[in-house]
């Protein structure tokens, strides 16, 4: 399971990295992050006492430093979150490579890809002879750009979660990935999109412990 940080622990580390979370209310400024897309959403869960307390991945951490960093070189909202989003693929990428599940599929979709490709040299379709500008790709249905990604938890006993996120529409094409068991419950899909504002990751039961998942977003 992915280390997680409470919300308290992280804003003291933060401040100790030299995060300024301004004059208001540190908690406020987290989840305006996570709105935007700059953090992934946090889980709630007991701790020690059994007080129920947010948490974040521990990685949230050097995230805050790299958007401090790139907020000190003047950069805009909108060049943040490009380059967040770059570096979410690769958290994405590597979520799912940390898991045996994640390592077949990508497995399956190398020999798919490789078989496709065999099959169009042979009838034509493409021509691994010839260059580049040459060859002929017939096949439009494959996306084309990943839009937004990220990392999320499904919370104990439950079988609901909004994800929000702004770069979603209902013609969208919403992947998800567990990373964990979700037992009990057997399968998991998107059952609802809203423009602009989120998506929900549905489950046929509730899970018993905290299950998380990868999601990405394509156009």
């Amino acid at each position: 399971m992915e280390d997680l940080i409470s919300i308290e622990n992280l804003i003291e580390e933060a401040r100790k990295k030299g995060i300024d979370f301004g004059k208001g209310d540190p908690y406020n400024r987290l989840r305006y992050y996570t709105k935007i897309g700059w953090l992934p959403h946090m889980l709630r869960k007991k701790d020690d006492v059994g007080s129920i307390r947010g948490h974040y991945p521990s990685w949230v951490l050097e995230r805050l430093i790299s958007i401090e960093e790139l907020k000190a070189k003047g950069a805009s909202n909108d060049e943040i979150f490009k380059k967040l989003q770059i570096r979410n693929r690769f958290q994405t990428l590597k979520g799912v490579l940390a898991t045996r599940e994640g390592r077949n599929q990508v497995l399956i979709y190398f020999v798919v890809v490789m078989v496709a490709i065999i099959l169009s040299n042979e009838l034509g379709i493409i021509s691994l002879g010839k260059s580049k500008s040459q060859a002929i790709y017939t096949d439009t249905s494959l996306p084309k750009q990943i839009m937004d990604s990220g990392v999320a938890f499904m919370p104990k006993n439950q079988r609901k979660i909004y994800i929000e996120t702004k770069l979603v529409k209902t013609d969208s094409k919403v992947y998800v990935t567990f990373n964990q068991d979700y037992s009990p419950a057997t399968r998991f899909w998107v059952s609802e999109i809203k423009d602009y504002d989120g998506f929900t990751v549905e489950l046929d039961t509730p899970v018993f412990n905290n299950s998380e998942f990868n999601w990405w977003i394509t156009n």
